[in-house]
């Protein structure tokens, strides 16, 4: 099984150690969380694969970050985030975890051998998304679950909006996509107008000439906007 990058999220810290000391062993990247409040604050600056979800102080707060998750309550958490969830083995522990949204849910007891064949049978599942989620266009680096953009190594900050229209053009960022084909993947509705594009792409453009200096987001007359000028494709 090749390397991943995982999050433990346990109160107990005696499992978190165990779990955590034999993924590394297995040469994965492993980070820890101990509350609903760090581990969203992980999962919104690290490129996690796969959650490992324990439980936490209070009986309800596993669940309930979990589906915050599902709800995309947290706005730089992907909502499709894999996760394992480890808990009690009773069938009400285990058809709620379920029901919240968890890829898979093991006793807390399980032996590790079980967990990382689990883990491999998650990632297999939810490769599709763990690989592409990853864009580079030169300098650039997006990361689609993260919400998260880097130029030559340093992060820029984008409002929620600013990322969705970033993540969009890149997914092909020679083409000239729409007025109305930005408005669809940076709000849930057609309210926006043709200036508020406008400004949100003068906006990236600004953000992303500031950190390398590069060309972006030239628009096309009549037609609109490209992350890249079709000459600058790679």
């Amino acid at each position: 099984m090749q390397p991943h990058t995982l999050l433990i999220t346990s109160a107990d810290e005696t499992q978190r150690a165990f779990i955590a000391a034999q993924l590394d062993a297995d040469g994965h990247t492993v980070h820890e969380a101990d509350s609903p409040e760090s581990t969203v604050a992980k999962l919104s600056t690290h490129a996690v694969d796969v959650l490992l979800l324990g439980e936490l102080h209070r009986p309800a707060d596993s669940p309930a970050l979990l589906r915050a998750i599902r709800a995309d309550q947290h706005t730089r958490v992907h909502p499709g985030q894999p996760t394992i969830t480890l808990g009690a083995s009773d069938d009400l522990t285990t058809l709620r975890a379920y029901e919240t949204g968890s890829d898979h849910h093991l006793p807390a007891d399980s032996a590790y051998v079980i967990l990382r064949a689990v883990l491999a049978s998650v990632v297999r599942r939810t490769l599709h998304d763990v690989t592409s989620r990853h864009l580079h266009i030169g300098s650039l680096h997006i990361d689609t679950s993260a919400c998260s953009v880097e130029v030559d190594g340093q992060p820029m900050r984008t409002s929620r909006m600013e990322f969705d229209l970033l993540a969009k053009l890149a997914t092909d960022p020679t083409k000239v996509f729409t007025k109305n084909e930005i408005k669809r993947a940076i709000g849930r509705d057609s309210s926006y107008s043709d200036r508020t594009v406008d400004s949100h792409v003068c906006r990236l453009r600004t953000r992303l000439a500031n950190t390398d200096g590069g060309t972006w987001l030239p628009s096309t007359w009549g037609r609109g906007y490209s992350l890249l000028r079709a000459e600058h494709r790679s």
